[in-house]
């Protein structure tokens, strides 16, 4: 009956629903077996760490696949500002499309990899010529209407 009483107490302060999606180029290679986090923020300068991006019993970042990922948080960003993606592996990744939408948030940011940058922690010319993190931000115009928002 605690445990009980004790899940119901946290899924009540881990309100918000987060949800990333990834698509990982078709190309050859594209694919990884490396450690990418995600990471959030909201307008307000408010952050959240979300992790790793990890689907258990699933072969996640394969070439043409598309993976989903939902993280829970107390933390409500209301209209999402940027999301981030970090390498935490040299085994490079090639993303084609990326997403984060919330609970509280459900149009949240698209963005795609129209550049071709290879996530790595291997930013060397010699190794990967990769880029440690890729960042999607919202429009600036949507900047303005969520602190309209925030004033009314």
């Amino acid at each position: 009956m605690k445990f009980m009483i004790l899940a119901s107490l946290l899924v009540a302060v881990q309100s918000v629903t987060y949800t990333v999606t990834i698509k990982t180029r078709s190309s050859r290679y594209a694919g990884t077996n490396g450690w990418f986090y995600v990471a959030a923020w909201g307008f307000d300068g408010k952050l959240i760490n979300f992790g790793a991006m990890e689907n258990p019993d699933k072969d996640d970042f394969e070439p043409g696949q598309t993976d989903v990922y939902t993280f829970y948080s107390a933390v409500d960003l209301g209209k999402i500002g940027c999301f981030s993606i970090r390498s935490a592996s040299e085994d490079a990744w090639l993303i084609d499309l990326a997403s984060i939408k919330s609970s509280t948030d459900p149009a949240g940011i698209n963005g795609n990899n129209d550049k071709n940058q290879w996530l790595s922690s291997d930013t060397s010319k010699s190794g990967d010529n990769a880029y440690l993190s890729m960042t999607w931000c919202r429009p600036k115009e949507d900047k303005l209407l969520a602190e309209l928002e925030m004033v009314l």
